[in-house]
């Protein structure tokens, strides 16, 4: 299971930076209507969709899918190509709308929609919580040209409330990159994956 979905169909297009160019270009900016960010937070049980509902998210995979995600607001995001070729990806976006699941207890997750599927599949249900979410990300070389060692993250402070009213302060960060060491039976070395969920 992937554990961070970031979905920016066209922002591939948007950001028409020439990847072969030989000299580094000034930043682009491009508001895309398609961003989405879906994770599993183990720590606290619980399945992410910033920018788009559960519901939502999973219809569309079951499409197809065959267009862009239904997300909810538009994000400004800035790229800009070095001398190598490698594109800067990055934004910073204010009160994306989050939804935080209860993932259930199966033996071994296996994707966002299948973690929670049985909550899926009664139409009262809701999520354990929703809110407002500020996002970072960056990544130094988006579409992978290998021209410089990749590193990438995000960073989530999020307000929430759940569904008895009760309000929460949410954290979530998560960093790596391409060039530290990856044993094959445990994650990177560098990998930084860790989130706070505190009632307020």
């Amino acid at each position: 299971m992937l554990r961070r979905t970031l979905v920016a169909v066209a922002a591939a297009a948007a950001l028409a930076v020439p990847a072969a160019t030989a000299n580094a270009q000034p930043p682009e900016e491009t508001v895309v209507d398609d961003l989405i960010v879906v994770y599993p937070d183990f720590e606290n049980g619980k399945s992410v969709f910033i920018n788009i509902t559960a519901r939502d998210f999973c219809d569309w995979l079951d499409t197809g899918p065959s267009g862009p995600p239904p997300a909810i607001d538009e994000v400004a995001t800035r790229g800009v190509t070095t001398g190598k070729g490698a594109i800067v990806v990055g934004f910073e976006a204010q009160d994306l709308n989050i939804e935080m699941w209860d993932i259930s207890a199966v033996a071994e997750p296996i994707g966002p929609c299948e973690d929670i599927q049985d909550q899926l599949d009664d139409p009262d249900a809701e999520p354990w919580a929703t809110g407002g979410a500020d996002m970072r990300f960056k990544d130094n070389d988006f579409f992978y040209t290998e021209t410089r060692g990749n590193a990438f993250g995000d960073r989530t402070k999020a307000v929430v409330t759940d569904q008895e009213g009760n309000t929460y302060s949410y954290r979530n960060t998560f960093r790596a990159n391409d060039q530290c060491n990856a044993p094959e039976d445990g994650p990177p070395s560098c990998l930084v994956d860790n989130s706070q969920l505190k009632m307020r």
